[in-house]
């Protein structure tokens, strides 16, 4: 009887021992979890501070800039909005930029509404999604004053530099029936403008003369193609509140940050993001251009630097200096 009650009060200090450890692994785990749940707090509290200033920011300079500039805009003002889409059910309106992600945001506002786009997303979305030129005037101002409306850009020279390389030697645009024809557009103007025959201009239109191409078109007053038009040109800051202005630069934390806002993050999640790296080639590229032309390309696209935010590329004030040490 004494060995059996040994052996009880034994088991029962066995079981106590492991509840105890138990207990004690548990409470390890709910602290654990604690540290996480209050890293990942600060995580998202410092997240949103910062994407919400970086808005402030985008903000007042708009806003400042058009306070000063406006009746200058306003001889520019239009009524083109066909770079503005539409989501009715969730009350949005997305400016878009070419070359500034605006595949990925079609893609993701077809999703919204239904559409299920993986390759040829500009194709296959074209005359599916709502743009707001579509409305007419009492419902554009409806949407404009009603709904949440974002927009994204990117450094203007860094954006031209990504637009010519996609439109004059990307695997696609070199084939298609519309860019091949504007190839042809461009070494028309350039001919013309030079006095010469287009058959003077053999092979691929390069970097110089594109820009040149660009400085011609500006001087004559067209209204540049959508890849190389301006991006106030485009989504008209001045006319429009955006509530967001995203940047190229800092993406993924801008999309999260709009996605969020908006209540989008558990409907749509913005890709993994992998940046093509323009800015490099800068120095590559602009420094087949002459002193004056980069000046020109500067006043071409000055506004979008200002509206947004741009300084000067350093890669470009390399080169810049340069000649003008070369002139001293």
């Amino acid at each position: 009887m004494m060995k059996e009650g040994i052996s009880f009060r034994c088991i029962r200090l066995g079981a106590l021992v492991i509840a105890a450890a138990s207990l004690l692994s548990l409470l390890g785990w709910m602290i654990q979890i604690d540290r996480t749940v209050k890293v990942t707090q600060k995580f998202q509290d410092e997240f949103e501070i910062n994407r919400t200033a970086q808005k402030k920011k985008s903000e007042k300079l708009v806003r400042e800039y058009c306070s000063r500039y406006g009746p200058e805009l306003e001889k520019e003002k239009n009524s083109d909005f066909s770079n503005l889409i539409v989501v009715e059910e969730y009350k949005l309106m997305y400016c878009s930029v070419p070359k500034v992600a605006c595949t990925v945001w079609k893609r993701l506002l077809a999703q919204l509404q239904g559409i299920n786009v993986t390759n040829g997303v500009h194709k296959n979305t074209r005359g599916k999604l709502t743009i707001l030129s579509n409305y007419d005037k009492d419902n554009q101002e409806r949407i404009l004053n009603s709904y949440t409306k974002f927009m994204f850009v990117r450094e203007p020279f860094e954006r031209l530099l990504s637009a010519y390389r996609d439109c004059f030697h990307g695997s696609y645009k070199t084939t298609a029936p519309y860019w091949k024809d504007y190839h042809k557009f461009v070494k028309d103007v350039l001919a013309r403008c030079n006095g010469c025959n287009n058959d003077t201009l053999p092979g691929d239109v390069t970097f110089e003369q594109f820009a040149t191409f660009l400085v011609i078109q500006w001087r004559e007053g067209a209204l540049f193609q959508e890849h190389w038009r301006e991006q106030y040109n485009l989504c008209h800051p001045c006319q429009i509140q955006f509530d967001f202005i995203g940047h190229y630069e800092t993406l993924a934390e801008d999309a999260l940050f709009i996605l969020r806002k908006t209540n989008l993050e558990n409907k749509v999640e913005f890709p993994h993001w992998n940046p093509t790296d323009t800015k490099s080639l800068i120095q590559e590229y602009y420094s087949t251009l002459s002193f004056l032309r980069i000046k020109q390309l500067q006043t071409i696209y000055q506004k979008d630097a200002q509206l947004f935010g741009y300084s000067y590329p350093r890669s470009l004030e390399m080169i810049v200096n340069k000649h003008i040490r070369e002139r001293l």
